[in-house]
């Protein structure tokens, strides 16, 4: 797969209906690394913004690094144009920042994207010696819709397995460069409408896009399953959000 474009006409309906990252995360990182207002952040992998949007006002500089065209514009639109804010065309292991100009690093939704090797010699560059590396997920935790999901959202209905299959990432230990981090899991509740629903589910990357043939029936298949885990309309959803964060070792 092509990971540049593995979400382009995707990025409207994911900066919409994707999840934020909970709150106690984002307050983490700040309590945790002292970025400050004088502080440098660099979101690679910044996709919409999802992410920056947290660091802008609070930092003297934060870099949105996204290699997708579709979600750069997306980016550029929802963060506006504040002299502190950046949108650049890069990419994690060539992300064209400064050598030693970043206090911290933040990766959400992304680092199993990336190609390590070359992505964690990037790191090291940008970062100054002191930097901080964050990484965060959001994770659904209602293993019953899942796996309803799965088995109904088969290739016939339109789910595109291959897409569906992440590149291979290393573990979130080599990138720090061994155990030089802590974990925070967030957990958190919220409803979801059958307009959220299907948005979010339809952003991610295995999803045919709305047009297409298979649309149809991938749409019809999710209907199937909101309606047997909703009520009046509304279902509640569980999920979690990871936080790593910590600085990474040098050689």
């Amino acid at each position: 797969m092509d990971t540049h474009s593995a979400y382009s006409h995707k990025a409207k309906k994911y900066s919409r209906y994707r999840w934020d990252y909970h709150p106690e995360a984002i307050q983490a990182i700040f309590d945790t690394t002292r970025i400050s207002s004088q502080s440098s952040v660099a979101d690679i992998g910044a996709g919409t913004g999802k992410l920056t949007k947290h660091f802008v006002g609070k930092v003297a500089q934060v870099f949105a690094v996204e290699p997708n065209s579709d979600m750069r514009q997306v980016a550029a639109r929802k963060l506006g144009s504040p002299p502190s804010c950046s949108v650049i065309e890069g990419q994690a292991e060539a992300t064209t920042l400064s050598d030693s100009s970043i206090d911290l690093i933040a990766v959400g939704q992304a680092l199993h994207w990336f190609d390590p090797e070359p992505t964690r010699k990037e790191f090291l560059r940008i970062l100054k010696p002191d930097g901080w590396l964050a990484a965060l997920w959001n994770w659904a935790t209602d293993y019953a819709v899942i796996d309803a999901l799965w088995k109904r959202l088969i290739e016939e209905k339109g789910l595109d397995t291959s897409r569906a299959r992440q590149p291979e990432g290393r573990p979130v230990k080599f990138y720090f460069g061994g155990d030089y981090f802590r974990k925070w899991t967030f957990p958190f509740t919220t409803q979801q409408t059958w307009e959220r629903f299907i948005g979010a589910l339809s952003s991610f990357a295995y999803a045919p896009d709305e047009g297409t043939p298979l649309y149809e029936n991938f749409e019809r298949a999710a209907r199937r399953v909101f309606s047997s885990f909703s009520s009046n309309g509304l279902m509640e959803v569980h999920g979690v959000t990871e936080l790593y964060l910590g600085q990474i070792a040098r050689p």
